[in-house]
C-alpha cells in the first residue's frame, strides 16, 4: 500500500510539472510586453491545440512596403503548426480604403472561421465588421488594427509607445532643443495616428526646447513622403528633425534629404526596416529607427483568431513589442531578428 501511494505521489508531481510547463509556455506567446524596449520572443511549439477544418482570411493594406513579407511569414508558420488555412490579400497603397473594402466583402461572402484585419479605415469598415458579428465571425485586429468594440483583440506593436520612444530618442540627438516634424502614413488608420500622437505628445510635454512644426501623411508612399519632406524643408528651413512613421515615410524622408544635399544637416529617425533604411543607417544619414516584431504579429493573430473561433475569452491587446537600433547594435543578433531587406 506504502508503495502505491508514493508511486501515486511521484505521478502527480510529474503531471503538475507538465502542467506548469504548458502554462508557462501559453504565458508567454499571448502576455503584453512590460518593458519600455522589449520584443516578444516565440515558443518553439505551439501554444495551443492544433485546428482542422478552420479558414482565416488576414487582410492587409500596403502591400508595397516590404514589412508585410515577415509578417506574412509569421502568419504561414502558425498556419502550419496549427493545421489551417489562411489567405493574406490586401491593397497595393496605405490608402485604398475602397479596394480593401471590396476584398473584406470578398471574404465575408467565403464564410470563414474569423477574419484577421488591418484597416485602413475602420470607419467605412464598420458595416462590414457588424455583418461579420451578425454570421457569428470573430474579427481579430492587427498591425494598425480596427477601431471599433466589434474586433475580440488587438495584436500588434504599442505604437503611441513607439511613437514616444522615436521623440526621445529624437530629443537626446539634439539636446533637447530644435524644430522637428512628422510623417506617417495617414491620419485614419490607427497605427499612425497612434505613432504620431506618440511622437507629438512626448515632445510637447517634455521638452520645452523643441517645437512640432509640422505633420504630413505621405499615405506610406517613398515618392509622395518625399514630396511632404520637401515641403517641410522648404517651409521651414530651420528645421532640425524629420521622424518617418514606417518604412515608406523614412525612405520618403531618406530620399528628400538625399536630393536636397541635407545629410548631416537634418536628424532622420525611421520606423521599420527594408534595404533603403538600413543602409542610410549604416552610411549614418539616418540616426536610428524603432523597430518592431512583424514575424510575431503575423503568428500571434493567427493564433489569436483561432482562440477566437473557439470561444475563448481574449485579452484586449496583445504586445508584440519594439526597439530602437542604430548603428551601433544594428549587427547584434537580437536586432538581426527583427530586421528585413
Amino acid at each position: 500500500m506504502k508503495k502505491i501511494l508514493v508511486l501515486v505521489f511521484i505521478l502527480l508531481l510529474i503531471i503538475g510539472a507538465i502542467d506548469r510547463e504548458i502554462q508557462a509556455k501559453t504565458l508567454a506567446a499571448t502576455n503584453v510586453a512590460s518593458t519600455t524596449e522589449s520584443v516578444l520572443v516565440l515558443p518553439t511549439v505551439p501554444t495551443i491545440l492544433p485546428a482542422n477544418n478552420i479558414y482565416i482570411p488576414l487582410i492587409v493594406k500596403g502591400l508595397q512596403a516590404e514589412f508585410w513579407q515577415p509578417v506574412r511569414m509569421g502568419a504561414e508558420r502558425a498556419a502550419r503548426d496549427y493545421g489551417i488555412e489562411i489567405t493574406f490579400e490586401g491593397t497595393y497603397g496605405e490608402g485604398e480604403t475602397e479596394a480593401q473594402l471590396d476584398i473584406l466583402r470578398n471574404v465575408l461572402d467565403r464564410n470563414p472561421q474569423a477574419i484577421v484585419l488591418s484597416a485602413v479605415d475602420s470607419r467605412a469598415a464598420t458595416p462590414y465588421l457588424e455583418r461579420a458579428r451578425a454570421a457569428g465571425i470573430p474579427v481579430i485586429g492587427f498591425d494598425s488594427g480596427v477601431d471599433s468594440p466589434i474586433v475580440r483583440t488587438t495584436v500588434a506593436t504599442d505604437n503611441y509607445g513607439a511613437g514616444a520612444l522615436a521623440a526621445s530618442k529624437m530629443a537626446e540627438l539634439l539636446d533637447g532643443t530644435g524644430k522637428v516634424a512628422v510623417i506617417v502614413q495617414d491620419d485614419t488608420s490607427r497605427v499612425a495616428s497612434d505613432r504620431r500622437d506618440g511622437f507629438v505628445d512626448i515632445i510637447e510635454q517634455q521638452y520645452p526646447g523643441m517645437e512640432v512644426v509640422a505633420i504630413k501623411y505621405g499615405e506610406g508612399n517613398v515618392d509622395l513622403s518625399a514630396e511632404r519632406a520637401k515641403e517641410i524643408i522648404r517651409e521651414h528651413p530651420d528645421v532640425s528633425g524629420i521622424f518617418g512613421g514606417n518604412e515608406g515615410s523614412a525612405h520618403g524622408v531618406i530620399k528628400a534629404v538625399k536630393e536636397l544635399n541635407k545629410e548631416g544637416e537634418i536628424l532622420i529617425i525611421g520606423f521599420d526596416s527594408g534595404r533603403i533604411l538600413l543602409d542610410a543607417i549604416r552610411e549614418g544619414v539616418v540616426a536610428g529607427a524603432v523597430t518592431q516584431n512583424p514575424s510575431a504579429i503575423g503568428y500571434l493573430a493567427v493564433e489569436a483568431a483561432i482562440r477566437a473561433y473557439r470561444g475563448e475569452t481574449l485579452p484586449p491587446f496583445i504586445d508584440t513589442g519594439f526597439i530602437w537600433y542604430d548603428s551601433t547594435n544594428i549587427v547584434h543578433p537580437e536586432i538581426q531578428e527583427l530586421l528585413y531587406e
